[in-house]
């Protein structure tokens, strides 16, 4: 099939032809919403059972779309890890029909009472599961530094900085910025590196007990799946954990936090295991600047300013993380800029 990296959005109307090719032209579709990308999703349901509708017509083709998608979830079941199977697809229009896992997430689960604890072992376990079984870049997949994840650590500077400083900011402050954290990146060990999902949190992480895979393909389901894999990079080893431990939207206790961790460093030898506590607390940071910026960013857009309600989680982050001796250069900046980090971001905004 001829590919192309233009993009169209459909209508629903748009939807038929494939459906009807797919097989599931009879189907009822009921809309399920976007996600926070360019994806849309549609529920389809027939006598026989349900499928899901994923509308990528938005995200282009080639790179973090639908062609991305398709080869990551091979990849990642590969690997044990359970993702959606793809019942039919066109890479051109941008459109699939794959597996169902229902509506609980991980975190939904937990809100409505399943232990903390079981909840995030098995988040730590599937991450183990990929580290273990994905110890070369064999997909080729991007790097962190070439992610646009990376790039938008500049809305750090660009978005939060001139609210907690009580300034506008200039193109000097965004380069040194980098600059520091180029220095401390140099004083760290070598990077445990390994396939990172990109998006590793509660809310894309089904719960699905029931579920024992796809009868026609034969693999059988452990009670879970991951969806939203499509931006996987290879990258530091703790983005995704700590991105599940220390997520904008909800809190952690600190026990499950360490347990986590140590639950997914048993078996590294010492020099391991430093270099991955070290590149922790540094990607850590990298992840709040960036998310911090991007909510405030969000809210002078329009795009929902009930993201503002997560700033002060994100900011107690950064305050933890800033007094780790590994951080210190980037405290100083911080202090020396008059950056706050107790401030109501929502009162600027």
């Amino acid at each position: 099939m001829r590919m192309t990296s233009s993009s169209v959005q459909l209508d629903q109307d748009g939807f038929w032809p494939f459906l009807e090719s797919a097989g599931w032209g009879s189907a009822d579709m009921t809309p399920l919403g976007t996600d926070m990308g360019l994806r849309r999703y549609y529920r389809l349901m027939t006598g026989e059972g349900t499928a899901l509708l994923m509308d990528m017509s938005r995200a282009g083709i080639l790179e973090n779309g639908l062609e991305s998608y398709i080869r990551v979830a091979d990849f990642f079941r590969e690997c044990g890890i359970q993702t959606p199977h793809i019942y039919a697809y066109d890479v051109e229009q941008g459109l699939a029909v794959i597996e169902d896992f229902g509506d609980i997430s991980f975190g939904t689960a937990r809100r409505d009472g399943t232990s903390s604890e079981e909840i995030y072992q098995k988040a730590t376990d599937i991450l183990i599961q990929l580290r273990q079984s994905a110890q070369t870049n064999s997909l080729g997949l991007k790097l962190y530094e070439e992610m646009a994840i990376r790039k938008r650590l500049a809305q750090f500077v660009e978005y939060y900085m001139p609210v907690a400083a009580g300034r506008a900011t200039t193109k000097a402050d965004q380069v040194e910025f980098q600059n520091i954290l180029a220095e401390i990146e140099k004083t760290l060990p070598p990077c445990p590196m390994g396939v990172c999902h990109a998006d590793f949190h509660l809310e894309n992480l089904m719960w699905c007990p029931e579920h024992k895979g796809h009868k026609s393909d034969g693999h059988r389901g452990e009670g879970y799946g991951v969806i939203d894999f499509q931006d996987s990079f290879w990258g530091p080893l703790p983005y995704d954990l700590l991105n599940c431990l220390e997520d904008a939207r909800q809190s952690v206790p600190e026990d499950i936090k360490e347990q986590m961790k140590a639950r997914y460093c048993e078996g590294m030898g010492v020099l391991e295991k430093q270099a991955f506590d070290a590149w922790y607390v540094y990607m850590s940071a990298h992840f709040h600047c960036r998310v911090i910026g991007l909510f405030i960013k969000f809210a002078r857009e329009g795009r929902g300013r009930e993201f503002l309600t997560h700033i002060p989680r994100l900011q107690g982050y950064l305050k933890k993380n800033l007094q780790n001796p590994i951080l210190a250069p980037l405290k100083e900046f911080m202090d020396r800029h008059k950056v706050s980090f107790d401030i109501d971001v929502s009162k600027n905004i």
